[in-house]
Protein backbone atom coordinates (compact mmCIF):
# COMPACT_ATOMS: atom_id res chain seq x y z
CA UNK A 1 0.00 0.00 0.00
CA UNK A 2 2.83 2.31 0.37
CA UNK A 3 4.02 2.24 -3.00
CA UNK A 4 0.26 3.26 -4.00
CA UNK A 5 0.91 7.55 -4.10
CA UNK A 6 -1.32 10.38 -4.13
CA UNK A 7 -0.76 10.13 -8.04
CA UNK A 8 -1.70 6.62 -8.35
CA UNK A 9 -4.85 7.10 -6.23
CA UNK A 10 -5.80 10.02 -9.03
CA UNK A 11 -5.24 7.66 -11.47
CA UNK A 12 -7.07 4.62 -9.80
CA UNK A 13 -10.02 7.18 -8.96
CA UNK A 14 -10.37 8.51 -12.74
CA UNK A 15 -10.31 4.27 -13.64
CA UNK A 16 -13.33 3.87 -11.34
CA UNK A 17 -15.50 6.70 -12.59
CA UNK A 18 -14.71 6.04 -16.23
CA UNK A 19 -15.69 2.53 -15.82
CA UNK A 20 -19.17 3.39 -13.98
CA UNK A 21 -19.48 5.86 -16.71
CA UNK A 22 -19.26 3.64 -19.68
CA UNK A 23 -20.87 0.22 -17.43
CA UNK A 24 -24.21 2.60 -16.82
CA UNK A 25 -24.33 3.91 -20.34
CA UNK A 26 -24.32 0.42 -21.89
CA UNK A 27 -27.07 -1.02 -19.27
CA UNK A 28 -29.46 2.48 -19.96
CA UNK A 29 -29.10 2.06 -23.33
CA UNK A 30 -29.82 -1.68 -23.58
CA UNK A 31 -32.77 -1.07 -21.37
CA UNK A 32 -34.00 2.25 -23.64
CA UNK A 33 -36.69 1.74 -26.18
CA UNK A 34 -37.73 3.96 -28.95
CA UNK A 35 -41.01 3.74 -28.75
CA UNK A 36 -41.14 4.71 -24.84
CA UNK A 37 -37.99 6.65 -24.71
CA UNK A 38 -36.24 7.00 -21.02
CA UNK A 39 -37.11 11.08 -20.03
CA UNK A 40 -33.76 12.74 -19.82
CA UNK A 41 -31.15 10.09 -20.88
CA UNK A 42 -29.94 12.68 -23.52
CA UNK A 43 -28.82 15.40 -20.75
CA UNK A 44 -28.22 13.05 -18.60
CA UNK A 45 -25.55 11.38 -20.95
CA UNK A 46 -23.77 14.84 -21.12
CA UNK A 47 -23.73 15.32 -17.76
CA UNK A 48 -21.86 11.89 -17.51
CA UNK A 49 -19.55 12.33 -20.17
CA UNK A 50 -18.90 15.77 -19.19
CA UNK A 51 -18.22 14.97 -15.52
CA UNK A 52 -16.17 12.12 -16.83
CA UNK A 53 -13.69 15.02 -18.52
CA UNK A 54 -13.82 16.96 -15.36
CA UNK A 55 -12.43 14.36 -13.76
CA UNK A 56 -9.96 13.40 -16.23
CA UNK A 57 -8.65 17.23 -16.16
CA UNK A 58 -8.55 17.40 -12.60
CA UNK A 59 -6.24 14.33 -12.26
CA UNK A 60 -4.12 15.61 -15.31
CA UNK A 61 -3.91 18.54 -13.23
CA UNK A 62 -2.69 16.53 -10.10
CA UNK A 63 -0.60 13.57 -11.54
CA UNK A 64 1.04 15.36 -14.58
CA UNK A 65 1.20 19.29 -13.10
CA UNK A 66 0.01 20.49 -16.48
CA UNK A 67 0.58 24.39 -16.12
CA UNK A 68 -3.48 25.28 -16.74
CA UNK A 69 -3.91 29.32 -17.48
CA UNK A 70 -7.52 28.93 -15.87
CA UNK A 71 -8.93 26.56 -13.24
CA UNK A 72 -10.02 24.00 -15.70
CA UNK A 73 -11.38 21.24 -12.77
CA UNK A 74 -13.56 24.53 -11.01
CA UNK A 75 -15.07 25.25 -14.28
CA UNK A 76 -15.83 21.64 -15.19
CA UNK A 77 -17.52 21.24 -11.64
CA UNK A 78 -19.52 24.15 -12.38
CA UNK A 79 -21.05 23.29 -15.44
CA UNK A 80 -21.44 19.55 -14.42
CA UNK A 81 -23.78 20.79 -11.50
CA UNK A 82 -25.93 22.81 -13.97
CA UNK A 83 -26.06 20.19 -16.61
CA UNK A 84 -27.13 17.60 -13.57
CA UNK A 85 -29.98 20.35 -12.58
CA UNK A 86 -31.41 20.36 -16.13
CA UNK A 87 -31.25 16.87 -16.83
CA UNK A 88 -33.15 16.31 -13.67
CA UNK A 89 -35.35 18.88 -14.82
CA UNK A 90 -36.06 17.46 -18.05
CA UNK A 91 -36.48 14.02 -16.31
CA UNK A 92 -38.86 15.86 -13.96
CA UNK A 93 -41.07 17.44 -16.75
CA UNK A 94 -40.16 20.90 -14.81
CA UNK A 95 -38.48 23.84 -16.67
CA UNK A 96 -38.53 26.29 -14.11
CA UNK A 97 -35.09 28.49 -12.94
CA UNK A 98 -33.31 26.94 -15.85
CA UNK A 99 -32.72 30.04 -17.27
CA UNK A 100 -31.64 32.32 -13.86
CA UNK A 101 -29.56 29.48 -12.76
CA UNK A 102 -28.06 29.36 -15.84
CA UNK A 103 -27.12 32.82 -15.70
CA UNK A 104 -25.25 31.90 -12.07
CA UNK A 105 -23.60 29.61 -14.09
CA UNK A 106 -22.63 31.77 -16.86
CA UNK A 107 -21.14 34.47 -13.97
CA UNK A 108 -19.74 31.53 -12.08
CA UNK A 109 -17.73 30.26 -15.35
CA UNK A 110 -16.43 33.79 -16.22
CA UNK A 111 -15.25 34.67 -12.93
CA UNK A 112 -12.37 32.10 -13.41
CA UNK A 113 -10.67 34.91 -15.45
CA UNK A 114 -10.64 37.64 -12.32
CA UNK A 115 -10.12 34.90 -9.29
CA UNK A 116 -7.36 33.65 -7.76
CA UNK A 117 -7.62 29.52 -7.81
CA UNK A 118 -8.06 29.74 -3.92
CA UNK A 119 -11.53 32.55 -4.49
CA UNK A 120 -12.18 30.26 -7.75
CA UNK A 121 -11.73 27.21 -5.05
CA UNK A 122 -14.85 29.16 -2.73
CA UNK A 123 -17.13 30.23 -6.50
CA UNK A 124 -17.21 26.52 -7.38
CA UNK A 125 -17.88 25.04 -4.09
CA UNK A 126 -20.67 27.50 -3.44
CA UNK A 127 -22.52 27.15 -7.20
CA UNK A 128 -21.93 23.57 -7.30
CA UNK A 129 -24.08 23.61 -3.57
CA UNK A 130 -27.30 25.58 -4.76
CA UNK A 131 -27.18 23.42 -8.55
CA UNK A 132 -27.04 20.34 -6.26
CA UNK A 133 -29.65 21.69 -3.90
CA UNK A 134 -31.76 22.45 -6.56
CA UNK A 135 -31.38 19.35 -8.15
CA UNK A 136 -32.26 17.29 -4.98
CA UNK A 137 -35.77 19.29 -5.21
CA UNK A 138 -36.65 18.25 -8.67
CA UNK A 139 -35.84 14.73 -8.30
CA UNK A 140 -37.63 14.91 -4.58
CA UNK A 141 -40.32 16.15 -6.36
CA UNK A 142 -40.05 13.05 -9.16
CA UNK A 143 -40.00 10.63 -6.94
CA UNK A 144 -43.30 11.64 -5.10
CA UNK A 145 -45.42 11.93 -8.28
CA UNK A 146 -44.27 8.48 -9.69
CA UNK A 147 -43.46 6.63 -6.66
CA UNK A 148 -39.79 5.84 -8.10
CA UNK A 149 -37.01 5.04 -5.74
CA UNK A 150 -33.98 6.01 -7.89
CA UNK A 151 -35.31 9.35 -7.66
CA UNK A 152 -35.23 9.76 -4.02
CA UNK A 153 -31.88 8.06 -4.43
CA UNK A 154 -31.16 11.10 -6.69
CA UNK A 155 -32.87 13.39 -4.10
CA UNK A 156 -30.91 11.90 -0.63
CA UNK A 157 -27.50 11.90 -2.82
CA UNK A 158 -27.88 15.97 -3.20
CA UNK A 159 -27.42 16.18 0.22
CA UNK A 160 -24.42 15.12 0.25
CA UNK A 161 -23.12 18.37 -1.43
CA UNK A 162 -25.50 20.41 0.38
CA UNK A 163 -24.13 19.51 3.86
CA UNK A 164 -20.19 19.11 2.85
CA UNK A 165 -19.90 22.01 0.37
CA UNK A 166 -20.17 24.30 3.81
CA UNK A 167 -18.05 22.50 5.31
CA UNK A 168 -15.69 22.22 2.99
CA UNK A 169 -15.91 26.44 2.87
CA UNK A 170 -15.50 26.29 6.55
CA UNK A 171 -12.44 24.51 6.29
CA UNK A 172 -11.13 26.93 3.92
CA UNK A 173 -11.88 30.03 5.01
CA UNK A 174 -12.59 30.23 9.16
CA UNK A 175 -9.91 27.39 9.93
CA UNK A 176 -7.48 28.27 7.24
CA UNK A 177 -7.01 24.61 5.98
CA UNK A 178 -7.29 24.57 2.24
CA UNK A 179 -6.02 21.22 1.50
CA UNK A 180 -8.41 19.71 4.09
CA UNK A 181 -11.39 21.86 2.67
CA UNK A 182 -10.39 21.13 -1.11
CA UNK A 183 -10.07 16.86 0.43
CA UNK A 184 -13.79 17.47 1.68
CA UNK A 185 -14.66 18.91 -1.07
CA UNK A 186 -13.39 16.01 -3.33
CA UNK A 187 -14.94 13.56 -1.60
CA UNK A 188 -18.35 15.27 -1.91
CA UNK A 189 -18.16 15.49 -5.73
CA UNK A 190 -16.91 11.70 -6.17
CA UNK A 191 -19.11 10.55 -3.65
CA UNK A 192 -22.41 11.91 -5.04
CA UNK A 193 -21.28 11.51 -8.92
CA UNK A 194 -21.34 7.59 -7.81
CA UNK A 195 -24.32 7.69 -5.89
CA UNK A 196 -26.22 10.05 -8.72
CA UNK A 197 -25.18 7.26 -11.47
CA UNK A 198 -26.89 4.22 -8.75
CA UNK A 199 -29.99 6.53 -8.48
CA UNK A 200 -30.74 7.45 -12.18
CA UNK A 201 -29.91 3.49 -13.12
CA UNK A 202 -32.27 2.47 -10.41
CA UNK A 203 -34.58 5.02 -11.62
CA UNK A 204 -34.54 3.96 -14.98
CA UNK A 205 -34.40 -0.03 -14.21
CA UNK A 206 -37.66 0.89 -12.23
CA UNK A 207 -39.68 2.60 -15.15
CA UNK A 208 -38.42 -0.19 -17.45
CA UNK A 209 -39.99 -2.89 -14.82
CA UNK A 210 -43.10 -0.47 -14.75
CA UNK A 211 -42.95 -0.51 -18.61
CA UNK A 212 -43.11 -4.14 -18.99
CA UNK A 213 -46.27 -4.39 -16.82
CA UNK A 214 -48.08 -2.10 -18.15
CA UNK A 215 -47.07 -3.93 -21.40
CA UNK A 216 -48.72 -7.40 -20.00
CA UNK A 217 -51.91 -5.49 -18.57
CA UNK A 218 -52.61 -2.42 -20.64
CA UNK A 219 -53.99 -2.55 -24.75
CA UNK A 220 -51.11 -0.07 -26.21
CA UNK A 221 -53.71 1.02 -29.29
CA UNK A 222 -56.06 2.69 -26.49
CA UNK A 223 -54.37 2.90 -22.99
CA UNK A 224 -57.26 0.39 -21.70
CA UNK A 225 -56.70 -2.43 -20.19
CA UNK A 226 -56.65 -5.86 -21.47
CA UNK A 227 -58.07 -9.25 -20.29
CA UNK A 228 -55.42 -10.04 -17.77
CA UNK A 229 -55.00 -6.01 -16.50
CA UNK A 230 -59.20 -6.85 -16.29
CA UNK A 231 -58.51 -9.79 -13.90
CA UNK A 232 -56.31 -7.99 -11.97
CA UNK A 233 -58.18 -5.00 -11.64
CA UNK A 234 -61.24 -6.72 -10.26
CA UNK A 235 -59.72 -9.18 -7.99
CA UNK A 236 -60.72 -7.29 -4.86
CA UNK A 237 -63.98 -5.84 -5.91
CA UNK A 238 -65.26 -8.89 -6.94
CA UNK A 239 -64.47 -10.92 -4.02
CA UNK A 240 -66.16 -8.33 -2.26
CA UNK A 241 -69.22 -8.57 -4.12
CA UNK A 242 -69.73 -12.02 -3.38
CA UNK A 243 -69.34 -12.07 0.35
CA UNK A 244 -71.73 -8.97 0.39
CA UNK A 245 -73.79 -10.56 -2.16
CA UNK A 246 -73.91 -8.03 -4.56
CA UNK A 247 -74.91 -7.12 -7.73
CA UNK A 248 -72.20 -7.36 -10.48
CA UNK A 249 -72.99 -6.04 -14.34
CA UNK A 250 -71.11 -6.37 -17.65
CA UNK A 251 -71.43 -4.86 -20.78
CA UNK A 252 -69.93 -5.91 -23.96
CA UNK A 253 -69.94 -3.47 -26.65
CA UNK A 254 -68.48 -4.51 -30.25
CA UNK A 255 -68.02 -1.49 -33.36
CA UNK A 256 -70.15 -2.46 -35.98
CA UNK A 257 -68.91 -2.66 -39.41
CA UNK A 258 -65.58 -2.37 -38.72
CA UNK A 259 -64.39 -4.36 -41.54
CA UNK A 260 -66.50 -2.18 -43.61
CA UNK A 261 -64.69 0.86 -42.12
CA UNK A 262 -61.05 -0.66 -42.67
CA UNK A 263 -61.88 -1.77 -46.47
CA UNK A 264 -63.28 1.38 -47.30
CA UNK A 265 -60.91 4.52 -45.26
CA UNK A 266 -57.84 1.82 -44.06
CA UNK A 267 -57.13 0.41 -41.27
CA UNK A 268 -55.84 3.68 -39.63
CA UNK A 269 -58.85 4.95 -39.35
CA UNK A 270 -60.42 1.97 -37.92
CA UNK A 271 -57.96 2.60 -35.32
CA UNK A 272 -59.35 6.05 -34.66
CA UNK A 273 -62.40 4.44 -34.94
CA UNK A 274 -61.36 1.74 -32.12
CA UNK A 275 -60.02 4.76 -30.07
CA UNK A 276 -62.75 6.89 -30.19
CA UNK A 277 -65.33 4.15 -28.79
CA UNK A 278 -62.83 3.87 -26.02
CA UNK A 279 -62.84 7.65 -25.18
CA UNK A 280 -66.26 7.38 -24.81
CA UNK A 281 -66.50 4.33 -22.56
CA UNK A 282 -64.27 5.67 -20.30
CA UNK A 283 -66.36 9.30 -20.03
CA UNK A 284 -69.30 7.83 -19.76
CA UNK A 285 -68.10 4.86 -17.05
CA UNK A 286 -67.88 5.61 -13.16
CA UNK A 287 -64.90 5.87 -11.36
CA UNK A 288 -66.11 2.47 -9.70
CA UNK A 289 -66.39 1.08 -13.06
CA UNK A 290 -63.78 -1.13 -15.11
CA UNK A 291 -63.17 -1.10 -18.97
CA UNK A 292 -60.74 -3.05 -21.04
CA UNK A 293 -60.39 -3.92 -24.41
CA UNK A 294 -60.85 -7.50 -24.81
CA UNK A 295 -60.52 -8.22 -28.92
CA UNK A 296 -60.13 -6.45 -31.50
CA UNK A 297 -63.20 -4.35 -31.70
CA UNK A 298 -64.70 -5.69 -28.65
CA UNK A 299 -64.76 -4.38 -25.32
CA UNK A 300 -65.82 -5.29 -21.74
CA UNK A 301 -67.41 -2.57 -19.37
CA UNK A 302 -67.56 -4.51 -15.45
CA UNK A 303 -69.97 -2.70 -13.03
CA UNK A 304 -69.80 -3.36 -9.34
CA UNK A 305 -72.92 -3.01 -7.35
CA UNK A 306 -75.10 -2.29 -10.59
CA UNK A 307 -78.41 -4.05 -11.21
CA UNK A 308 -79.09 -5.23 -14.70
CA UNK A 309 -81.58 -1.92 -15.25
CA UNK A 310 -79.36 0.47 -14.60
CA UNK A 311 -76.55 -1.11 -16.60
CA UNK A 312 -78.80 -1.37 -19.50
CA UNK A 313 -79.84 2.23 -18.96
CA UNK A 314 -75.81 3.14 -19.03
CA UNK A 315 -75.49 1.13 -21.87
CA UNK A 316 -78.20 2.99 -24.14
CA UNK A 317 -76.94 6.24 -23.36
CA UNK A 318 -73.26 4.79 -24.12
CA UNK A 319 -75.03 3.69 -27.58
CA UNK A 320 -76.69 7.03 -28.30
CA UNK A 321 -73.48 8.98 -27.51
CA UNK A 322 -71.61 7.18 -29.80
CA UNK A 323 -74.30 7.20 -32.59
CA UNK A 324 -74.36 11.02 -32.19
CA UNK A 325 -70.66 11.53 -32.64
CA UNK A 326 -69.31 11.04 -36.02
CA UNK A 327 -65.80 10.37 -36.87
CA UNK A 328 -64.85 13.51 -39.10
CA UNK A 329 -61.84 12.04 -41.31
CA UNK A 330 -60.96 15.24 -43.94
CA UNK A 331 -64.33 16.51 -43.76
CA UNK A 332 -65.72 13.52 -44.43
CA UNK A 333 -68.21 12.10 -41.84
CA UNK A 334 -67.81 8.21 -40.65
CA UNK A 335 -71.10 7.07 -38.88
CA UNK A 336 -69.72 4.57 -36.12
CA UNK A 337 -72.36 2.75 -34.09
CA UNK A 338 -71.97 -0.36 -31.35
CA UNK A 339 -74.21 -3.11 -30.53
CA UNK A 340 -73.51 -3.69 -26.51
CA UNK A 341 -74.98 -7.30 -24.66
CA UNK A 342 -75.61 -6.25 -20.60
CA UNK A 343 -75.78 -8.85 -18.35
CA UNK A 344 -76.02 -9.64 -14.35
CA UNK A 345 -75.27 -11.51 -11.42
CA UNK A 346 -75.82 -11.38 -7.93
CA UNK A 347 -73.53 -12.61 -5.31
CA UNK A 348 -70.82 -14.62 -6.38
CA UNK A 349 -69.26 -13.84 -10.10
CA UNK A 350 -67.30 -15.92 -12.22
CA UNK A 351 -65.48 -13.32 -14.77
CA UNK A 352 -65.86 -15.64 -17.47
CA UNK A 353 -68.99 -16.67 -17.43
CA UNK A 354 -70.18 -13.37 -16.67
CA UNK A 355 -68.63 -11.84 -19.90
CA UNK A 356 -70.07 -15.11 -21.99
CA UNK A 357 -73.09 -13.87 -21.12
CA UNK A 358 -73.00 -10.38 -22.42
CA UNK A 359 -71.48 -11.48 -25.39
CA UNK A 360 -74.19 -13.71 -26.03
CA UNK A 361 -76.61 -10.85 -25.70
CA UNK A 362 -74.38 -8.68 -27.82
CA UNK A 363 -74.88 -11.36 -30.61
CA UNK A 364 -78.40 -11.43 -29.99
CA UNK A 365 -78.56 -7.30 -30.79
CA UNK A 366 -76.09 -8.20 -33.97
CA UNK A 367 -78.73 -10.38 -35.09
CA UNK A 368 -81.35 -7.93 -34.54
CA UNK A 369 -79.84 -4.97 -36.96
CA UNK A 370 -76.58 -3.95 -34.90
CA UNK A 371 -76.78 -0.71 -32.90
CA UNK A 372 -79.22 -2.05 -30.39
CA UNK A 373 -78.90 -3.04 -26.46
CA UNK A 374 -80.06 -6.24 -25.58
CA UNK A 375 -79.98 -7.94 -22.02
CA UNK A 376 -79.43 -11.31 -20.61
CA UNK A 377 -80.13 -12.84 -17.01
CA UNK A 378 -81.55 -15.79 -15.02
CA UNK A 379 -84.74 -15.28 -16.77
CA UNK A 380 -84.93 -15.18 -21.01
CA UNK A 381 -83.23 -12.70 -22.88
CA UNK A 382 -84.69 -9.18 -24.11
CA UNK A 383 -83.69 -7.25 -26.95
CA UNK A 384 -85.01 -3.78 -26.85
CA UNK A 385 -86.60 -1.79 -29.15
CA UNK A 386 -84.01 1.13 -28.65
CA UNK A 387 -82.09 1.36 -31.74
CA UNK A 388 -80.69 4.16 -33.43
CA UNK A 389 -80.57 4.58 -37.63
CA UNK A 390 -78.75 1.80 -39.48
Amino acid sequence: MQLITPENWAVIHVGLIFMITCTLMVIVYVLSDSSNPIPGLGLYTVYFMAALLGWIAYTLKQVADIPMPVDVPSVAAILNSYLLFVATGQRAGISGGRYLLGLLCLGACLSVFFLSQEQMFIVHVSAAAVFFACTGVLAAARAWRRNNVGDAITAATTLIMVIGAPLALYQDLARDNHELGQTIAFGAHSSSYILIALGFLASVVIEYQQHLSHLATEDPLTRLLNRRGLENALHITLAHAARQQLPTAAIMVDIDRTAEINANFGHDVGDQVIRRVAEQLQRMSRASDVVARTDGEEFLLILPHTSLDAARKLAERIRESIAEHPLVINGQRIPVTVSMGVANVVGNVELDKLSQEADRAMYLAKRGGSNRVSSVESRPIHLSNNHGPT
